[in-house]
């Protein structure tokens, strides 16, 4: 009898651990948070990102999150792609092309909120100038502070001095 009570305490202590999947969300942007943009030409934002390797976004106490930032890049595209459309104003021009590729998502648990930290590369067009980002966010849920994370790199992308030039030449 107490052996089956230790082994179903044990079960239910280890029922949160493990790695379960992060599957990255859209975490939507109120207006204001992104300047209005001259945009010359039609932009293409692309996923530059090859890998398709698990990477730990999250870990605490037995519980990973585990996605790749192939999926996590795409959703910084996706969110790229829709605040232009949202705050751009087009005009004839030069076609461009953004390439983003995210080399690092994590979040940390600290004192009853998480903060976390995304790190990615911008590329602009033919001439391949590398603009390297790192953002941060803090959150009182684990997965809004993944998301908001991704969102915050949008916004420091789109508020980058160069890249709202390379936008408007």
């Amino acid at each position: 009898m107490i052996r089956t009570i230790a082994a179903l305490l044990a079960a239910a202590a280890l029922a949160g651990c493990g790695t379960r999947p992060y599957q990255p969300q859209e975490y939507p942007l109120r207006d204001g948070l992104i300047p209005k943009l001259a945009v010359a030409g039609e932009v293409q934002v692309g996923n530059r990102q090859a890998s398709t390797a698990e990477a730990i976004v999250y870990s605490y106490g037995g519980t990973q999150l585990a996605s790749n930032y192939k999926d996590i890049t795409q959703l910084l595209v996706d969110q790229t792609k829709k605040e232009l459309a949202k705050n751009g104003t087009v005009s004839p021009g030069k076609a461009k092309d953004i390439g983003l590729e995210v080399t690092f998502l994590q979040s940390r648990y600290i004192a009853f909120y998480w903060k976390s930290e995304i790190r990615f590369t911008v590329t602009l067009g033919a001439s391949g100038k590398k603009i390297e980002k790192s953002v941060t966010h803090g959150s009182g849920s684990v997965i809004q502070d993944l998301n908001g994370c991704i969102a915050e790199g949008v916004i420091k992308l789109l508020n980058d001095a160069d890249v709202v030039a390379y936008l408007a030449e």
